[in-house]
């Protein structure tokens, strides 16, 4: 049975959890544990001088002083989430969020502290284990959709999406239904009760009857919305003839398979009804300028998106449709490729038809607009500091155009062109981002040698060669593995300074 208690030892289990993810509390709070980050500093300098004491006895006394001090630690960790754990039902009631920055909506900061810290991981850990509600998968998503579409089995798609999602969920139906369950302890309502509380004043509702939203940016709320969504999802699911339903956030597709492909339009009208009916009950709105209808009952034709002409094994450039009605989804937009093959004389062409995936025209922006602000970036600086200034910028392309591995993360997550676009299959859109690149360098007015350098830094190859590179969480002095620290050759040998995430990121944080 879950353990819902607020105590030291359920904190123990959050603060282990979190260093597992690659996430250091400690250094999160360096006021807080002040005291154990000195004995971590202790024990790596213990760990070290084992490694290089020759003396077995020496040895042998720096494990048990090893042993002492790891010990002293944990208890010291120990006493930190005591002290944490105290006061908790006074502490939620004085809970305090503020404005955070705005990617698009606005978003809302918890009061930062240490029993915040752990009380919003411990709710947000009660409502998973409780209620087993979690964000669906984005990858797999993609990969059951991009399956359903190669069948060419018939079906017809809706695809739409919830208009201002965090901000119109009903509060009061979200709380009757976690009041009424019984299910979650009366800390957690109560914290949860707060943080409602204190959106409510931030977003001028105090005293409302009927106040909505959930505020973005906070911790708990995702686990939130995703149990408020629980039941739309299911009365969504049961509509006749839907064999596919998926919902990411607020981002929504159903695919439907009719049981005769001449169905009447009036039935096919009736999905988008009954969708927008069972979103409305819900206190919710689709957004009608992202909902789009695709009629794939006889072809692909509906999503057509470019025509390939093969003449005499003979490849002719590829021609683009445009404003092809594509399926623009999670990042991609979905269409179709039809390949016309003409052999000899025979005027009719053998037709094939598969499906094309290119990341969508809004991604499409984000990487020119990174590109831009890396090169803005690099003129700003490059009177101050020349050198500086283009070992930065061309840190940043070769980020962008590469891929990586989050090294402080202990799922090993890669990111990067290759990591963050593995479904695309054309790449119409990834030789336009190359394009920008070379636009944007050749009006740097840096000289042709370090063009030359630049110019190997290309988008579609970093995708289809899946070129990785290493690259620290900060900036680093970077030796390579011919250093040898006693050898006089390499005395003056200082290393490479290398760009880490924080800097080459530092200037794309609202992406």
């Amino acid at each position: 049975m879950l353990n819902q208690s607020f105590s030291a030892e359920t904190f123990q289990e959050i603060f282990d959890k979190e260093n597992r993810k690659g996430n250091n509390v400690e250094k999160l709070f360096k006021l807080d544990f002040h005291h154990t980050l000195k004995h971590l500093k202790n024990i790596e300098g213990l760990t070290k001088n084992i490694k290089s004491e020759s003396d077995e006895s020496k040895r042998r006394a720096l494990r048990l002083e090893l042993k002492k001090t790891k010990k002293e630690r944990e208890e010291l960790i120990l006493n930190v989430l005591e002290r944490a754990s105290k006061d908790l039902p006074k502490k939620v009631t004085q809970i305090k969020l503020a404005n955070g920055p705005v990617f698009g909506k606005p978003t809302y900061v918890l009061e930062r502290n240490i029993h915040n810290f752990f009380m919003s991981k411990k709710v947000q850990w009660n409502i998973l284990k409780t209620y087993k509600v979690k964000q669906a998968n984005r990858h797999s998503i993609l990969s059951e959709l991009i399956n359903l579409l190669e069948d060419k089995f018939p079906k017809y798609v809706i695809r739409t999406d919830i208009t201002s999602f965090y901000e119109s969920i009903p509060q009061n139906s979200l709380k009757s239904k976690i009041n009424d369950d019984h299910l979650l302890s009366m800390l957690s309502k109560r914290f949860i009760n707060g943080i409602f509380e204190e959106y409510n004043r931030l977003t001028s509702q105090t005293g409302s009857e009927n106040p909505r939203g959930i505020p973005r940016g906070i911790g708990v709320s995702p686990y939130l919305s995703e149990l408020y969504m629980r039941q739309v999802d299911a009365k969504i699911k049961k509509i006749t003839d839907v064999v596919y339903y998926s919902r990411y956030v607020d981002d929504i597709i159903i695919v439907f398979i009719p049981e005769d492909k001449r169905v009447e339009q009036s039935q096919l009208d009736s999905y988008k009804i009954n969708i927008t009916k069972i979103i409305k009950d819900s206190g919710l709105e689709i957004n009608d300028s992202k909902t789009k209808c695709y009629n794939l009952l006889n072809d692909l034709n509906e999503i057509h998106s470019a025509t390939r002409d093969i003449k005499n094994k003979i490849e002719l450039p590829i021609v683009n449709v445009l404003n092809a009605k594509t399926i623009n989804f999670l990042g991609y937009n979905i269409g179709s490729e039809k390949t016309n093959i003409y052999t000899g004389t025979n005027k009719k062409p053998k037709i094939s038809e598969k499906l094309s995936v290119d990341i969508s025209q809004n991604k499409l922006k984000k990487y020119k607009d990174k590109i831009k602000l890396a090169f803005v970036e690099y003129d700003r600086k490059k009177g101050s500091n020349s050198k500086v200034a283009l070992k930065l910028l061309y840190s940043r392309i070769e980020f962008l155009t590469s891929n990586t591995r989050l090294k402080n993360n202990k799922g090993k997550v890669l990111i990067g062109i290759y990591y963050s676009n593995s479904f695309v299959n054309n790449l119409e859109n990834l030789n336009k981002i190359d394009r920008s690149l070379k636009y944007y360098l050749g009006r740097s007015g840096m000289s042709d040698v370090d063009k030359k350098k630049f110019n190997k830094l290309n988008f579609v190859e970093g995708f289809t060669l899946k070129k990785f590179i290493e690259v620290p969480l900060k900036k680093e002095i970077y030796k390579n593995h011919n250093y040898q620290k006693n050898d006089p050759k390499n005395a003056k040998n200082k290393g490479v300074l290398r760009y880490g995430l924080n800097e080459i990121n530092s200037i794309w944080r609202k992406y």
